[in-house]
């Protein structure tokens, strides 16, 4: 018998400045490369101090400096392609977290849930004294819960009236 959904909510990184933040990089070496090939194309040769130069363009670049692209290239696809993604079932509440984290709750387990507008914890999965295990994309609000063996969970939603709701039931 398949179970049926009564609950699901899929939400990702989409704050704007998170966003700036991580791009900043990127914006600023799309300047400095653009500048460099208006600087080069425009008549002028570089000088043995690298006034003109730019490993990117000349095609000389470092170990180090391929290893930070690539790095960087893979934290943005992780951050784009990450997402909280919550369903509530009528057994269950299982909770998928980033690309890789799922975790399943029986809902005869738990014994309590409430509302919670919560202060920045932070993004991804935090464990902290209050709220016991969260798990948070973006916002702060989010249902609070807590299991029969005493684990608290704080799960971040921008649908929290329809979480709480999907649990009463």
């Amino acid at each position: 018998m398949k179970e049926k959904i009564r609950f699901k909510e899929t939400q990702k990184f989409t704050q704007w400045w998170l966003w700036l933040i991580i791009l900043a990089p990127v914006i600023i070496a799309a300047f400095n490369i653009v500048g460099s090939i208006l600087y080069v194309f425009g008549g002028y040769t570089p000088d043995d101090s690298g006034n003109a130069s730019i490993s990117w363009i000349s095609g000389r670049i470092s170990m180090v400096q391929f290893i930070f692209v690539v790095i960087y290239i893979l934290t943005i696809l992780f951050l784009a392609f990450s997402k909280l993604k919550i369903v509530i079932s009528n057994n269950e509440l299982r909770i998928n977290h980033l690309l890789f984290f799922k975790k399943v709750i029986r809902l005869s387990d738990v014994v309590d849930y409430r509302i919670t507008d919560y202060d920045f914890v932070g993004y991804g999965i935090r464990k902290t004294k209050k709220y016991g295990t969260v798990y948070n994309v973006k916002g702060k609000d989010g249902l609070a819960i807590t299991l029969n063996n005493g684990n608290k969970y704080l799960i971040g939603s921008q649908k929290a009236t329809q979480f709480l709701k999907s649990l009463s039931k």
